[in-house]
């Protein structure tokens, strides 16, 4: 039997992955945020609204939904990633800021278009700090 690729959107941040070869391994990973792929977010059978959060009856209970696991009913789900509305997260934000006095800072409509890894966060605010700008 031989392997097959898929393009697919990384669960957590989106990115486009191309030609990647099935059946996944544990250990593959999104080149952009280097999360978990072989992960029950990232499944078909992933079901948020059950008890266990799986469709697959016989499939063993996983606590961490976003690691890896190895779970023999995992299926692939190619657009898995859903954009996190975050308004009432933000609106208690707000809330908080008014309640001190405070102006809240405005989104970063770049961050939201451009996914980068944490590293590559942490990289880009030592540049700001010192002055080390491209």
């Amino acid at each position: 039997m031989g392997s097959r690729s898929i393009d697919m959107q990384c669960w957590k941040c989106g990115a486009e992955l191309k030609h990647l070869l099935l059946p996944f391994s544990r250990y593959e990973e999104c080149n952009v945020c280097k999360t978990d792929l072989h992960a029950c977010l990232a499944c078909l059978h992933y079901a948020p609204n059950l008890s266990d959060a799986c469709e697959e009856d016989r499939a063993d209970f996983i606590l961490d939904k976003d690691k890896a696991n190895f779970c023999d009913y995992f299926r692939v789900n190619t657009k898995a990633y859903q954009k996190q509305e975050n308004t009432a997260a933000s609106e208690a934000r707000s809330k908080l800021a008014a309640l001190f006095g405070e102006e809240l800072p405005e989104a970063d409509e770049t961050a939201e278009q451009s996914p980068q890894s944490d590293a590559d966060r942490a990289l880009a605010e030592l540049k700001r700090l010192f002055g080390d700008e491209e």
